[in-house]
Protein backbone atom coordinates (compact mmCIF):
# COMPACT_ATOMS: atom_id res chain seq x y z
CA UNK A 1 0.00 0.00 0.00
CA UNK A 2 1.33 3.47 -0.75
CA UNK A 3 0.27 7.00 0.08
CA UNK A 4 1.40 10.55 -0.58
CA UNK A 5 4.55 9.95 1.52
CA UNK A 6 5.69 6.77 -0.16
CA UNK A 7 5.54 3.06 0.57
CA UNK A 8 4.14 1.79 3.86
CA UNK A 9 6.51 -0.03 6.18
CA UNK A 10 5.78 -2.25 9.15
CA UNK A 11 7.93 -1.73 12.21
CA UNK A 12 8.17 -4.60 14.71
CA UNK A 13 9.33 -4.30 18.33
CA UNK A 14 10.16 -7.70 19.90
CA UNK A 15 9.98 -7.56 23.70
CA UNK A 16 11.66 -10.45 25.53
CA UNK A 17 13.64 -11.15 28.68
CA UNK A 18 16.81 -10.47 26.68
CA UNK A 19 15.66 -6.94 25.76
CA UNK A 20 13.86 -5.21 22.92
CA UNK A 21 14.76 -5.68 19.28
CA UNK A 22 13.52 -3.44 16.49
CA UNK A 23 13.10 -4.79 12.96
CA UNK A 24 11.43 -3.87 9.70
CA UNK A 25 8.87 -6.20 8.11
CA UNK A 26 7.90 -6.01 4.45
CA UNK A 27 4.48 -7.70 4.74
CA UNK A 28 1.31 -5.66 5.41
CA UNK A 29 0.11 -5.51 9.02
CA UNK A 30 -3.07 -7.48 8.30
CA UNK A 31 -1.09 -10.34 6.75
CA UNK A 32 1.32 -10.53 9.69
CA UNK A 33 -1.52 -10.54 12.25
CA UNK A 34 -3.49 -13.13 10.28
CA UNK A 35 -0.45 -15.45 10.10
CA UNK A 36 0.16 -15.08 13.86
CA UNK A 37 -3.49 -15.86 14.68
CA UNK A 38 -3.49 -18.84 12.30
CA UNK A 39 -0.29 -20.16 13.91
CA UNK A 40 -1.83 -19.82 17.39
CA UNK A 41 -4.99 -21.65 16.29
CA UNK A 42 -3.06 -24.47 14.58
CA UNK A 43 -0.76 -24.97 17.58
CA UNK A 44 -3.58 -24.58 20.13
CA UNK A 45 -1.74 -21.69 21.80
CA UNK A 46 -3.44 -18.64 23.28
CA UNK A 47 -3.04 -15.29 21.55
CA UNK A 48 -3.97 -11.81 22.71
CA UNK A 49 -4.14 -8.83 20.33
CA UNK A 50 -4.96 -5.29 21.43
CA UNK A 51 -4.36 -1.69 20.35
CA UNK A 52 -1.44 -0.23 22.26
CA UNK A 53 1.53 2.14 22.01
CA UNK A 54 5.26 2.35 22.60
CA UNK A 55 7.28 5.46 23.23
CA UNK A 56 10.88 6.52 22.84
CA UNK A 57 12.32 9.39 24.85
CA UNK A 58 15.09 11.22 23.02
CA UNK A 59 16.92 14.54 23.44
CA UNK A 60 15.18 17.34 21.58
CA UNK A 61 18.46 18.45 19.96
CA UNK A 62 18.94 15.28 17.88
CA UNK A 63 19.01 16.08 14.14
CA UNK A 64 17.11 12.84 13.45
CA UNK A 65 14.21 14.20 15.49
CA UNK A 66 14.04 17.31 13.32
CA UNK A 67 13.93 15.10 10.23
CA UNK A 68 11.07 13.08 11.73
CA UNK A 69 9.15 16.26 12.60
CA UNK A 70 9.58 17.48 9.02
CA UNK A 71 8.19 14.19 7.64
CA UNK A 72 5.23 14.32 10.03
CA UNK A 73 4.44 17.90 9.01
CA UNK A 74 4.17 16.87 5.35
CA UNK A 75 1.10 14.70 5.81
CA UNK A 76 -1.44 13.03 8.03
CA UNK A 77 0.19 10.21 10.01
CA UNK A 78 -1.98 9.19 12.95
CA UNK A 79 0.28 6.32 14.09
CA UNK A 80 2.91 8.64 15.57
CA UNK A 81 3.07 11.80 17.65
CA UNK A 82 5.74 13.91 19.32
CA UNK A 83 5.31 15.28 22.84
CA UNK A 84 7.53 17.60 24.88
CA UNK A 85 8.52 15.98 28.16
CA UNK A 86 7.76 17.84 31.35
CA UNK A 87 10.51 17.84 33.97
CA UNK A 88 9.99 15.76 37.10
CA UNK A 89 8.94 18.42 39.58
CA UNK A 90 7.88 15.88 42.20
CA UNK A 91 11.49 15.24 43.24
CA UNK A 92 12.79 17.81 45.72
CA UNK A 93 15.50 20.04 44.34
CA UNK A 94 17.49 22.87 45.86
CA UNK A 95 18.15 24.35 42.41
CA UNK A 96 15.45 26.02 40.31
CA UNK A 97 14.88 24.54 36.87
CA UNK A 98 16.97 26.07 34.09
CA UNK A 99 15.15 27.10 30.93
CA UNK A 100 17.10 24.51 28.92
CA UNK A 101 15.85 21.72 31.22
CA UNK A 102 12.17 22.36 30.58
CA UNK A 103 11.94 20.87 27.08
CA UNK A 104 15.16 18.85 27.05
CA UNK A 105 13.53 15.59 25.91
CA UNK A 106 10.88 14.64 23.40
CA UNK A 107 8.68 11.56 23.66
CA UNK A 108 7.99 9.85 20.34
CA UNK A 109 4.73 7.89 20.71
CA UNK A 110 3.91 5.13 18.21
CA UNK A 111 0.44 3.59 18.10
CA UNK A 112 -0.11 0.05 16.84
CA UNK A 113 -0.98 -3.49 17.93
CA UNK A 114 0.39 -5.56 20.83
CA UNK A 115 0.49 -9.34 20.37
CA UNK A 116 1.21 -11.71 23.22
CA UNK A 117 0.06 -15.02 24.68
CA UNK A 118 -1.66 -13.41 27.69
CA UNK A 119 -3.06 -9.92 28.44
CA UNK A 120 -0.73 -9.50 31.44
CA UNK A 121 2.43 -10.78 29.70
CA UNK A 122 5.48 -8.53 29.55
CA UNK A 123 6.89 -10.38 26.55
CA UNK A 124 5.34 -9.95 23.14
CA UNK A 125 5.46 -8.15 19.82
CA UNK A 126 4.37 -4.60 18.99
CA UNK A 127 3.60 -3.71 15.36
CA UNK A 128 3.04 -0.28 13.83
CA UNK A 129 2.55 0.74 10.21
CA UNK A 130 4.46 3.82 9.05
CA UNK A 131 5.80 5.27 5.83
CA UNK A 132 9.24 4.03 4.88
CA UNK A 133 10.65 7.55 5.40
CA UNK A 134 9.23 7.81 8.92
CA UNK A 135 10.39 4.27 9.72
CA UNK A 136 13.95 5.24 8.79
CA UNK A 137 13.81 8.17 11.21
CA UNK A 138 12.46 5.93 13.99
CA UNK A 139 15.26 3.41 13.38
CA UNK A 140 17.82 6.22 13.63
CA UNK A 141 16.28 7.44 16.89
CA UNK A 142 16.14 3.87 18.20
CA UNK A 143 19.87 3.46 17.63
CA UNK A 144 20.60 6.58 19.70
CA UNK A 145 22.48 5.58 22.83
CA UNK A 146 23.02 8.25 25.48
CA UNK A 147 26.65 8.70 26.42
CA UNK A 148 27.65 8.37 30.04
CA UNK A 149 28.75 11.64 31.61
CA UNK A 150 32.34 11.76 32.93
Amino acid sequence: MSNKWGLRALLKFNYSKQGTILESVTAPLEDVINRRVLLAVRTAQPIHVEPSFVSLVVPSALPELRGLATELAQGDCDAISLCAMEPDVSAPSEQPLRSDEVNDNIEVVLRGLWLTHHPEAEEGIFFTSLTSEIEEHIEELWSYQPRALP
